[in-house]
């Protein structure tokens, strides 16, 4: 446990461990009500990971810098100043099928995972091979846990879809090839109304039958069509359609 932790807090693991701080941080918030998620939270939780990282980074490179001064083949010259942060992220989301999760749901997996990789990585290195663990080789766990998380951060993701997916009313034409039920003591070409069973309590329409056709409380009819500049639907009786039939 004491070697997870110093590994956790060396580079290039402290780099995720930092931000999946951010990350516990944000979602902590999220629990108590104080974000919601898919109100402007994903550009907040993008701006501070961003930060921190920026920031990690800078610190890292100083470091790692100062400490290999005389070798005069180390270049760490890193461009932390992009502004395609955005467009590379929703570059990701679309080439997982992600774009249907949340972006925050998406960033906390890939930190997660890049943590869980970058420790158990580092970890093994330094058991198996202490002599070879460097610069080098830290940047390339650093990049490399990264791109490791993606696949993992898809099959993690992608069945919270359906869960996230917006759910929409059905439009009033929908309703049209339904049964409904008359609640009205008749129904007219100016006048009637009935009840759609929708599952829940029920929905009350504004029915009306062309003339000459009769229709009375309890009998079942069809909606064969909606008008909507009056808001109302044109039904059928059901004995009619069963004896066209």
């Amino acid at each position: 446990m004491a070697e997870v932790f110093v590994l956790a807090l060396s580079f290039p693991s402290v780099v995720y461990t930092v931000l999946l701080g951010v990350v516990l941080v944000y979602w902590a918030f999220v629990m108590v009500g104080v974000i919601h998620i898919g109100e402007g939270s994903e550009g907040a939780l993008e701006g501070h990971v961003d930060g921190a990282t920026k920031g990690m980074l800078e610190g890292a490179v100083d470091h790692l810098g100062q400490g290999h001064a005389g070798d005069a083949d180390l270049d760490l010259d890193l461009d932390l100043d992009g502004d395609d942060s955005g467009g590379a992220l929703a570059a990701i989301m679309s080439a997982l099928h992600l774009r249907s999760v949340p972006a925050t749901v998406v960033i906390s997996f890939i930190i997660t995972f890049s943590w869980l990789v970058s420790v158990v990585t580092m970890q093994l290195l330094t058991r198996a091979a202490p002599a070879w663990v460097g610069v080098a080789l830290s940047l390339g766990v650093l990049v490399g846990s990264f791109v490791l998380s993606l696949p993992l951060t898809s099959l993690a993701a992608r069945p919270l879809a359906k869960v996230f997916a917006p759910k929409h009313a059905p439009a009033k034409s929908d309703f049209v090839g339904r049964t409904c039920i008359v609640r009205t003591g008749t129904v007219t070409a100016k006048f009637g109304e009935a009840t759609l069973h929708d599952g829940g309590a029920g929905l009350v329409l504004r029915v009306r039958v062309e003339d000459g056709k009769q229709l009375g409380r309890g009998d079942q009819a069809l909606i064969v069509d909606y008008d909507a500049e009056r808001e109302t639907y044109l039904v059928e009786p059901m004995r009619d359609v069963l004896n066209d039939k």
